[in-house]
């Protein structure tokens, strides 16, 4: 089992005895600034002003190399870096990640690979960073850089990706894994095989998609119909054999159902429909929920598990347990209160509370993909512990 993944079984185990157990992943946004201008961000429809606003409200680097100090005392396993503007763009987040190495805990960053110099590339691999996942959206400038909103984007990002796979080379080193995550559009999903091979080429060691989720009525023509979806349905399989050929690891398999494609702005339907597939399960549930006598058991019917295990903080300060609209309309910040208080208190408790009631709010509408098919993972290994005894 991966050990992140053994991690937040085992605490959320811990939390099902009632044993409140520590986080095991905070997804950091240190800032919302960026260089680029995609088609499909959040920022679209926001007016300059409104923007800076926003901007001049980040907490500053000193409140942010403690927030390590804190993850690492109450026992947080790894710390992402993450879009909402672009990581790199902060000079602090090269410190904060150093920190965190220090302390042992696992790396993630997610980046549009502009910035990823020879100097941060190298002091990636000394550090022993391990993932570095780059957002490219298609296998040529053409489609790239329309869809990111700059020119020579794709050129810099994958001269970058180069680079970084050569130094890892020159210190025999596997890490960080490189990655590209790629959002699946009208415009770039037919170019799917074209992304494997440009992987394999420059030295990427996965693909990840992740179909295109609607923010704003100006990337509606991204999203793709039910008869483009079937076709790239064909199209994975097809990508399945190349990668494995190529060698380049991918999560494909796992959009072979098309509702994974078509429900990116109704994932609180998906995540219910997730837990209640189970024929067996779902009898359970209709009898004994809310009040199932066994407490673990009473974790498999839960449709997330985010809550238990996983904090997101934006760069005001704002924490909730995900990157939805509890962390963007969330009026309590790090700039007012430590890690440990919020985790434990009654501010994450009442997140708990709503997920125990096992009818989604609203706000995990837009809730990304992903994260289905970890409470999936979650769940499967919840069940083989309980067959284990």
């Amino acid at each position: 089992m991966d050990p992140l993944l053994e991690a937040r079984v085992n605490r959320l185990v811990e939390w099902a005895k009632g044993n409140p157990a520590p986080p095991v992943s905070i997804e950091l946004v240190p800032t919302e600034r960026c260089n680029l201008n995609c088609k499909s961000c959040w920022r679209q429809g926001w007016d300059k002003e409104s923007l800076e606003k926003r901007y001049a409200t980040e907490m500053d680097d000193e409140r942010l190399l403690k927030l390590i100090d804190e993850a690492a005392e109450i026992g947080v396993k790894e710390i992402a870096y993450v879009g909402g503007g672009e990581p790199l763009i902060r000079d602090v987040t090269i410190k904060l990640m150093k920190r965190q190495k220090a302390y042992g805990m696992e790396g993630d960053l997610v980046t549009n690979g502009t910035l990823l110099t020879k100097d941060v590339a190298e002091t990636l691999v000394r550090i022993g960073w391990d993932r570095v996942k780059v957002s490219i959206d298609g296998p040529n400038a053409e489609i790239h850089d329309e869809l990111r909103g700059v020119k020579g984007t794709f050129k810099k990002a994958t001269t970058n990706i180069e680079n970084l796979s050569k130094i890892k080379k020159a210190y025999k080193s596997s890490k960080p894994r490189i990655l590209f995550n790629t959002v699946v559009s009208t415009i770039n999903y037919k170019l799917l095989p074209e992304m494997v091979r440009l992987a394999a080429r420059i030295g990427v060691d996965e693909i990840l998609l992740l179909p295109v989720t609607i923010f704003d009525e100006s990337a509606k023509d991204l999203k793709l119909n039910p008869e483009q979806t079937l076709e790239l349905i064909k199209i994975l399989k097809n990508c399945i054999e190349l990668a494995k050929k190529l060698n380049v690891q991918n999560n494909f398999s796992e959009f072979l159902d098309p509702k994974y494609i078509e429900k990116t702005e109704a994932m609180h339907e998906v995540m219910m429909e997730e837990v209640e597939k189970d024929k067996k399960l779902k009898i359970l549930i209709k009898k004994h929920y809310p009040a199932y006598k066994d407490k673990i058991k009473d974790f498999l019917f839960m449709p997330c598990y985010m809550p238990w295990h996983h904090i997101t903080v934006l760069p005001n300060g704002s924490i909730a347990p995900c990157f939805s609209p509890w962390a963007w309309e969330t009026k309590v910040s790090l700039k007012n209160h430590n890690l440990k208080e919020l985790w434990y208190g009654k501010y994450f408790e009442k997140f708990r509370k709503i997920i125990k009631s096992r009818k989604l709010p609203e706000s995990c509408r837009t809730c990304c993909v992903w994260r289905v098919f970890e409470n999936r993972r979650i769940r499967d290994y919840i069940k083989s512990h309980l067959e284990g005894g």
